[in-house]
């Protein structure tokens, strides 16, 4: 199955890449490595993890693609492939041993079969030295060995590297195209918006939709705010049973609070008579509710929405945050 969603993503978000690089497969003039540049969320992991289950997979297929049932295509799409071999910074960059272990690596021939692939994240948080250190091995690979360095910022790159790799620029799908890639990975059509407010990620739209994450999450955060705006003290009781189990990491309790920013955003919007169409239907009724404290009071409450995520960056918990953030904002509410 998740083959199947890596490829899906990559057709959604870069159809037109993945054909040229189908093309250059079939012609044999596949260039042994790649600089992916561009802002992350666009499609640059699943398109190297499609090219890499393209170039092992046993039993391709007659239009170019992946067979995604063979045993190379499921272990890359799991990430247990030993000749493809996956770097990502270890915190805020690419560290030395890392690098150790990657120069190992391209020294290296394949374990099976005679191809190797190297995909390595964030490449322009590699220090010169290190950046150094790969460049003869991209110059000079052992066998068989196709290079995928991804960047954001070209301009961190050495300029050997550049001239060396095959540069393609990944830019960010138009709002329209990315809503319709929403729609095809299985959100319903009243979400889009909000989702594509939330995330310019297609692949992490798509982890949303594992165990049914957002539509969980977008009910809880509906049920909250409802809570709050009644001045109901069962709100606290809400987070403990209903929002803390959704909460399972960091990137996680930041999608939450930012879903809470967008229900009193919508509300605020829908007073001040800015929007007739919120992100999310229900603030129309919680208008009512709204209009009996007033607009000042609703805006002091998406202040104290907004500070939410510093104070999770400050290592307080996500249960204290979002019980501080009920707290402030029922207080504020209850005093007009």
């Amino acid at each position: 199955m998740e083959a199947q969603e890596i490829v899906k993503r990559a057709y959604l978000q870069q159809s037109a890449l993945v054909e040229r690089l189908k093309l250059a497969i079939e012609s044999h003039q596949l260039a042994h490595a790649f600089l992916f540049t561009g802002p992350k969320g666009q499609g640059q992991l699943d398109v190297a993890t499609w090219l890499a289950m393209r170039l092992m997979c046993e039993h391709p297929q007659a239009n170019g693609d992946t067979d995604l049932t063979c045993s190379h295509c499921q272990r890359i799409a799991n990430h247990e492939h030993p000749d493809v071999i996956e770097v990502k910074p270890e915190g805020r960059s690419i560290k030395i041993d890392q690098i150790r272990y990657l120069k190992d690596e391209f020294n290296k021939t394949a374990v099976e079969g005679k191809q190797k692939i190297f995909i390595i994240s964030a490449a322009d948080t590699m220090t010169d030295n290190a950046a150094n250190g790969l460049l003869k091995f991209i110059e000079e690979p052992v066998g068989q060995q196709t290079a995928i360095l991804m960047v954001e910022n070209r301009q961190q790159v050495l300029p050997t590297i550049v001239s060396r790799t095959q540069v393609i620029d990944f830019h960010a799908i138009e709002p329209v195209a990315y809503q319709e890639a929403l729609m095809q990975l299985g959100y319903p059509k009243e979400q889009l918006e909000l989702v594509a407010a939330l995330t310019n990620s297609l692949e992490v739209a798509g982890e949303w939709l594992v165990d049914d994450w957002f539509k969980k999450s977008y009910q809880v955060v509906i049920d909250l705010v409802e809570s709050i705006l009644r001045l109901d003290p069962k709100a606290f009781n809400q987070v403990q049973i209903n929002l803390m189990p959704l909460a399972q990491d960091k990137s996680k309790q930041l999608v939450l609070l930012n879903l809470l920013a967008s229900a009193w955003r919508d509300l605020l919007l829908l007073l001040d008579g800015a929007i007739s169409e919120p992100r999310m239907i229900e603030a129309k009724q919680w208008l009512s509710l709204a209009q009996s404290f007033g607009i000042d009071p609703i805006l002091k409450v998406q202040e104290i929405v907004l500070e939410a995520p510093k104070w999770l960056k400050s290592n307080i918990s996500f249960q204290t945050v979002v019980e501080t953030m009920i707290l402030k904002s029922q207080f504020g509410l209850a005093a007009n």
